[in-house]
């Protein structure tokens, strides 16, 4: 499967959305509706996978979202400074999310390409470390669209030394995207691109968080 551009990414992010998911761009695809609210479906094709998380559309999703206490992310030595989003890595390690993911993970595939919109954008981030830990030799991509804030300073740090090539969009005003408060020590990872009317400080808007609203809003940048 060659590279995949920034639509083809929000492509799949928005693809997740389907409770049943179909693509003739994968030779397998298979979706996950986990019992503690996560959705996603992974796809395969040529030694390439596809992991796309579903965003905020439950009442489960939305008490995870609210978890704003810190917790030690998973991996690194037991005196780390990295934090990270309490609701976002419990939802995450469950076993039917983690571990079946894991399972894809052979030694065939070499490429990885990670997405999600809003909580499934948080779920991507959390993926795509946990699995460049366990399987360091595997080329990774990640591309999340309104993306809230799911660690520590020490985490983004982490994050973006581990898992490079890693676009994080957001439209506008965005609400999502200033959540967790920073005033809680919060921070971004990955490398922002702006898209759609430009940030106004002090101004929220959570119809930019719509994923149509990405939808449109991409396909009007030509240059992406």
């Amino acid at each position: 499967m060659h590279e995949l551009s920034l639509r083809q990414m929000l492509d799949y992010a928005m693809l997740a959305y389907s409770n049943t998911p179909t693509s003739p761009d994968f030779e397998q695809l298979e979706f996950e509706n986990c019992d503690n609210g996560v959705q996603y479906f992974i796809g395969e094709n040529e030694g390439t996978l596809i992991i796309s998380f579903r965003g905020t559309d439950s009442l489960k999703d939305w008490l995870t979202d609210l978890h704003f206490w810190k917790k030690t992310i998973p991996y690194g030595g037991k005196n780390t400074k990295i934090r990270i989003h309490s609701g976002f890595l419990k939802a995450y390690l469950d076993s039917c999310v983690c571990e079946k993911i894991k399972e894809h993970v052979t030694p065939q595939i070499k490429n990885i390409y990670i997405t999600g919109h809003s909580f499934g954008a948080a779920l991507a981030l959390i993926c795509a470390i946990d699995l460049q830990n366990d399987f360091p030799e595997k080329a990774y991509e990640v591309a999340v669209f309104g993306c809230p804030r799911v660690g520590n300073k020490a985490f983004a740090k982490a994050y973006n030394k581990r898992i490079i090539k890693t676009i994080r969009i957001q439209n506008g005003n965005d609400l999502v995207t200033k959540v967790p408060p920073a005033i809680f020590g919060f921070c971004h990872a990955g490398i922002k691109v702006q898209i759609g009317f430009p940030r106004i400080l002090g101004l929220f808007s959570i119809r930019r968080h719509c994923y149509r609203s990405y939808y449109g809003r991409l396909w009007k940048a030509r240059r992406i």
